[in-house]
């Protein structure tokens, strides 16, 4: 994707699995594992999008507070 940065960025993975099989990642300056429990646990239930977006937000809350952090 052109949007995204091709060197001078730091790599983080969200789950064990990209951790466990993107051991290099060309151009990043550093790789931070930061491992979630995957919400695919609630795929084809009724509780499957809710479970995502939970995800979805604690992963961004945390990210968002963490380079908040790294801004001081």
């Amino acid at each position: 994707d052109p949007a995204n940065p091709q060197k001078g960025f730091c790599a983080v993975m969200t789950c064990s699995e990209a951790d466990a099989n993107c051991p290099i990642v060309r151009g990043a300056l550093d790789r931070v594992s930061l491992p979630y429990v995957d919400p695919k646990e609630a795929d084809d239930t009724p509780e499957e999008a809710a479970r995502y977006d939970e995800r979805c937000l604690q992963i961004a809350t945390e990210l968002w507070y963490v380079m908040q952090q790294a801004a001081l």
